[in-house]
């Protein structure tokens, strides 16, 4: 078995490693794609649902998903704070089930990883 060969920056930056995920969703009848996010997207992403205080850790589910849910070529599907927002009316199963996928795209645990102080 031959050894891996070495990589360059060159190697690495040439690579597409943002994968972008089918899931299908009975519940809508469908499914929808989501994606592994640029580190410097995800560690902000991280950041920002680690300072929300306590009453609004919740909202880390729907900031999570409206930065991962996207159309099958990549573009976000949610434009708007407004627009993502409206998650919040769908069925938390679905949601649970969608976030669960998306932190193991970002190869997170159930929990975002801890910001280092």
């Amino acid at each position: 078995m031959e050894a891996p060969k070495p990589l360059s920056a060159d190697d690495i930056l040439g690579v597409d490693d943002l994968e972008i995920v089918e899931v299908q969703v009975p519940e809508w009848k469908g499914s929808v794609h989501l994606r592994v996010l640029p580190a410097d997207v995800g560690l902000a992403l991280n950041d920002k649902m680690q300072e929300l205080p306590k009453e609004k850790q919740s909202d880390a589910m729907f900031i999570l998903l409206a930065a991962c849910l996207v159309s099958p070529d990549g573009k976000p599907l949610f434009s708007t704070p407004e627009q993502a927002d409206r998650l919040r009316g769908r069925s938390a199963k679905v949601l649970m089930r969608l976030q669960k996928k998306a932190l193991e795209l970002q190869g997170w645990s159930a929990e975002p990883p801890a910001k280092n102080d």
